[in-house]
């Protein structure tokens, strides 16, 4: 299926605390000549037991996972805040921005080719932006550009600084996923358990970390976090058992299924 090619509307999760944190993502838009729209993330120390709700700690307990912290349950709200407003608009393609990141000037050109080729019908559900494994190898998949190539990293990479989703992609992983059970890096990353389409640059555009500094609103909630249950660890082991081997089934798959689409080039 065809869509038609139009802007993409680009996002910033910022919590409203995060002054410098804004003005920061601010610069480097205004200086690219890109507009954006500013996303109130959810404030760890707001949470309410309607968000705790939301946390399906049966299913975490059951594979022996230590409980999140109050910061990666905000994180992970934060995110699904993002993406129901994904699914909820016209758009069929937003680029979301963690706002604690440094944009590379080829990002503008990296963003309008990844939504020809998604017009083009070359449909996917989530394309990150950066990459934290970069010592690992890489699966090139397909050409997007002259210089820019869509692939996986084996077996996988984690992080959610940045990435570009389909208005189908989120609907899907939200579907999949009603409530929160692992990390937000971990739920958008792992194709193993959604069965989406999750692809990352060859050559990131978006990098870690910007001139605001390095505190860490995620951290902050860290002594929250209750200790791992050891008695758990047999669940535990079993579980990474598990992932470890459904990634490396799922890896190539979608190496063979990509490159049957249209191949590497």
């Amino acid at each position: 299926m065809t869509h038609a090619a139009r802007a993409m509307k680009h996002i910033i999760i910022n919590l409203p605390r995060a002054d410098a944190r804004r003005r920061a993502m601010r610069r480097q838009f205004d200086a690219l000549g890109m507009e954006f729209e500013i996303l109130d993330a959810i404030d760890w120390r707001d949470l309410n037991e309607e968000d705790w709700a939301r946390v399906d700690r049966k299913s975490r307990d059951l594979e022996g996972r230590r409980p999140l912290s109050d910061g990666m349950v905000a994180c992970h709200l934060s995110h699904r805040k993002a993406l129901e407003g994904v699914v909820a608009g016209e758009d069929e393609l937003v680029a979301v921005f963690e706002d604690d990141v440094t944009l590379a000037p080829e990002i503008g050109g990296a963003l309008d080719a990844l939504a020809r080729l998604y017009a083009s019908g070359w449909e996917f559900d989530f394309v990150f932006l950066h990459r934290h494994n970069m010592d690992k190898p890489f699966a090139p998949l397909k050409r997007v550009d002259t210089d820019i190539r869509l692939g996986i990293t084996k077996f996988s990479d984690w992080g959610t600084q940045s990435y570009v989703v389909s208005k189908n992609g989120a609907r899907r992983l939200l579907e999949r996923f009603p409530r929160i059970i692992n990390r937000t890096d971990h739920t958008l990353h792992a194709y193993w358990e959604t069965g989406l389409n999750v692809f990352s640059l060859e050559t990131p555009v978006v990098f870690d970390g910007n001139e605001a500094g390095e505190h860490s609103f995620l951290q902050e909630a860290a002594d929250s976090r209750p200790s791992r249950n050891f008695w758990k660890l047999g669940r535990r082991a079993l579980s990474n058992l598990r992932e470890e081997a459904l990634k490396r089934i799922y890896f190539y798959r979608k190496v063979r299924s990509a490159r049957n689409r249209g191949g590497s080039g």
